[in-house]
């Protein structure tokens, strides 16, 4: 069994509570858990750093980038420059780098052709945000089944906190951690697509959506498998408080 991990993080940046040096250190804990617990876990770590993380060279970076499998450095992309020097707000700034992040990693993914290789081989694509750690609660049985083929699998949707009148959508899905089948990737790059301009839309209104917000409207319900747990827990970046998924 092999498993993608696309790890994403921003280990430089000016969101959250947290320094480079933690976050570096968080992250490394983060691909250590995915080796640990997610079978076969090959790992693609997608930065969305400042540029300053090009001169980090600190023993913990050279320990995360050597423990992984590939690299997927942003830094030098226009867009996140922008976001990184211009957008202050955290929750759009975080929320708009993580879609976009993902969008150009998949976007090369699909265009290089050892990764599409890797990733045609691979049972599952796993998404999993930096900083926190996979779990012995994560069974591997209730993301690869029968039942989850060609699907989606997130932790059970939860009620919306954004008034669904800016959304379409009375609840979210949470996004730390969940996965598709390869076959999808098309349609997950897609599916980024949409949430990036719809984002940008309600942004430019005054108006607000999250990437979890966004899952919910966007993934078809009947490619949408939903478990209670998914094996995750660590400390959000607004507050440093503890979840545990």
């Amino acid at each position: 069994m092999k498993n993608i991990v696309l790890l994403t993080s921003a280990v430089y940046t000016n969101y959250g509570i947290y320094d480079p040096q933690d976050r570096i250190k968080q992250t490394l804990e983060t691909a250590k858990s995915a080796k640990k617990y997610i079978p076969g876990a090959v790992i693609i770590l997608v930065d969305n750093s400042k540029v300053d993380v090009q001169n980090d060279t600190s023993a913990e970076f050279e320990e995360l980038v050597d423990l992984v499998d590939y690299y997927i450095d942003n830094s030098d992309d226009d867009d996140m420059k922008y976001f990184h020097a211009n957008v202050t707000n955290y929750d759009i700034g975080k929320n708009t780098m993580e879609a976009m992040g993902l969008m150009k990693a998949l976007t090369y993914i699909s265009g290089d052709d050892e990764m599409k290789k890797v990733i045609a081989d691979a049972d599952r694509i796993f998404k999993l945000s930096g900083r926190y750690q996979v779990t012995d609660k994560f069974d591997i049985t209730k993301f690869s089944n029968d039942t989850t083929k060609d699907k989606y699998v997130f932790k059970r949707a939860q009620p919306s906190w954004i008034n669904p009148a800016d959304t379409g959508v009375t609840t979210l899905l949470q996004t730390r951690l969940w996965s598709f089948t390869p076959n999808l990737l098309l349609d997950t790059m897609q599916l980024y697509k949409n949430v990036l301009e719809t984002m940008i839309a309600l942004f430019n209104q005054g108006k607000y959506i999250d990437n979890e917000h966004a899952m919910s409207k966007f993934i078809p319900k009947d490619r949408l498998v939903e478990l209670e747990t998914v094996g995750l827990q660590g400390n959000i970046a607004p507050n440093g408080m503890m979840i545990i998924d």
